[in-house]
């Protein structure tokens, strides 16, 4: 397939609703010689490539000899850099690249400073028409704008290949969907073996009212640290909640969990969280110096942390996440370094002597459920003090004042809306000088527009925000009163912010 054929799919079905999309792309599957590549770029199953949109700018000035103020005024105009290019830059004449050619282009490391990256980007940019530049730099750029998402595709090759859309969705629990279409490509079905290093989505929980828990349920305290994937096969192997490998920030880590006397295979659900010099646990604030630090040993001495273990998806080769949880305590009390856990039900006692503890709450957890990989799921209920906790996504904001001037110092805040985002107020409070140094760095790298003084950003930075009451105006705008943050999660992905339905739900 070429790359300007690819183009054109999208281009058509970027303003279609998403049934209309889904049939468009069924009708064209049969032609599309390298299915894996062409879903691996549509779903942005892609390797980080560095490129933000800060350098991508001064490269499109610089290939299209133009002035920085040239190209955002287009920017402005069409309200994006891909649009905006496809209508500046209307030279040149359709390439012969492939998908792959391109999708190996999409995957280069463009951080290095040796200016390959750069010629590259420039030669391909160059002998592309203007509608292949156009997704060329939105992808990029990983911002395709094309209404398409990891739903989109699930439902497409449930339509190709005949399947329930919830099948797939249990597929999807252990492989990529590119690799699972590929697999019923050949009149296969997904295996459903884990394998050690390869990632699962976690299980999610919510905030749920008492009158909503399970009928029979456990309890345990809910650490106020960060979730982290552990296997353990010929090495151990820490993923953080984003899927990414973190082993070398944690030696102290593989170092506790080879010392275990289990000789099998496992993968299994932890915490890691920030304790004192007696084992206490710690503020989360101070689990950053663990999670940034460049010299690992210096920041096992100023933050050292503690695991605990609270479920098991993997023994010895065997699959657990479909058995109930009562059956895979069997599994998961097999292991040192347990979550503090209690079934006596008396949950006033027990949230009590959390809260004592220093610790954040409670979960509780249905006896009866299964792992549900990667679902919200209310088989998992958070049980805090009497305020709403929820992950936001920064949307835009504006430099402070005073000592805040060089600085955001207020951020508007917004939670997941199906395909989109709707905003539910503002923020300013609960930051230290250092996190609003580090949400600045990352923001200016991730601003799309300006609008007299308040900046639009690419959702990129996920805030973990407090509040007392979520609310409604009158003219249906949601808020929250008195939000304060909590912590600055880059430990957990934008796909995985509380939703306006969660909202709804506080509200009642």
């Amino acid at each position: 397939m070429k790359w300007i054929e690819f183009c054109r799919i999208n281009q058509l079905i970027e303003l279609k609703v998403p049934t209309t999309k889904i049939s468009k792309l069924k009708a064209d599957w049969e032609g599309i010689d390298n299915k894996e590549i062409f879903l691996k770029i549509l779903c942005l199953d892609l390797e980080p490539n560095n490129l933000k949109t800060k350098k991508a700018t001064k490269w499109l000035t610089n290939v299209m000899n133009i002035f920085e103020d040239e190209l955002e005024m287009e920017i402005y105009t069409h309200g994006d850099i891909g649009e905006a290019i496809y209508f500046f830059d209307d030279d040149g004449h359709d390439s012969e690249y492939t998908l792959s050619q391109v999708f190996s282009l999409l995957e280069m490391d463009c951080s290095k400073s040796d200016g390959e990256s750069y010629r590259r980007f420039s030669i391909t940019y160059r002998t592309m028409s203007s509608l292949e530049r156009k997704w060329f730099v939105r992808y990029m750029l990983r911002t395709p704008r094309n209404g398409v998402n990891i739903g989109t595709v699930r439902k497409l090759i449930s339509k190709i290949y005949d399947k329930p859309e919830t099948e797939i969705k249990k597929y999807a629990q252990l492989h990529d969907l590119p690799s699972i279409a590929l697999t019923l490509e050949r009149g296969e079905v997904p295996s459903n073996r884990l394998t050690i290093g390869r990632y699962i989505a976690p299980m999610l929980a919510k905030p749920t009212p008492k009158e909503k828990w399970p009928k029979e349920y456990l309890m345990e305290y809910k650490y106020d640290g960060a979730r982290y994937q552990v296997h353990k096969g010929r090495d151990v192997i820490i993923f953080n909640r984003k899927g990414k490998v973190v082993t070398n920030k944690f030696p102290d880590v593989v170092e506790t969990v080879n010392s275990w006397n289990e000789k099998v295979e496992f993968i299994i659900d932890t915490e890691i969280y920030p304790v004192d010099g007696e084992g206490n646990p710690e503020p989360f604030k101070k689990f950053g110096t663990r999670i940034h630090s460049k010299n690992i040993q210096d920041a096992i001495e100023k933050c050292p942390v503690k695991l605990a273990v609270f479920d098991c998806m993997m023994y010895d080769v065997e699959n657990l996440m479909d058995l109930p949880l009562r059956d895979r305590l069997e599994y998961i009390t097999k292991f040192p370094n347990q979550a503090i856990r209690d079934t006596t039900n008396d949950n006033d006692i027990f949230y009590n002597l959390a809260i004592n503890d220093k610790y954040e709450g409670i979960m509780v957890k249905d006896l009866n459920g299964k792992y549900d990989s990667g679902k919200r799921s209310n088989g998992w209920a958070k049980y805090k003090p009497p305020r709403f906790d929820i992950d936001v996504v920064v949307t835009s904001g504006r430099y402070g004042e005073g000592k805040r001037a060089t600085v955001f110092g207020s951020f508007d805040i917004s939670v997941k809306d199906g395909n989109g985002f709707t905003q539910v107020g503002s923020i300013g409070t609960g930051f230290s000088e250092m996190e609003l140094m580090l949400v600045t760095q990352i923001l200016k790298r991730n601003i799309t527009s300006l609008d007299k003084s308040t900046y639009s950003f690419s959702p990129r930075v996920v805030l973990e925000v407090t509040c007392d009451l979520v609310t409604q105006d009158a003219d249906g705008n949601y808020g929250l009163r008195f939000p304060r943050l909590i912590r600055i999660r880059d430990d957990k992905p934008v796909s995985e912010i509380n939703t306006l339905d969660d909202l709804l739900e506080m509200m009642i």
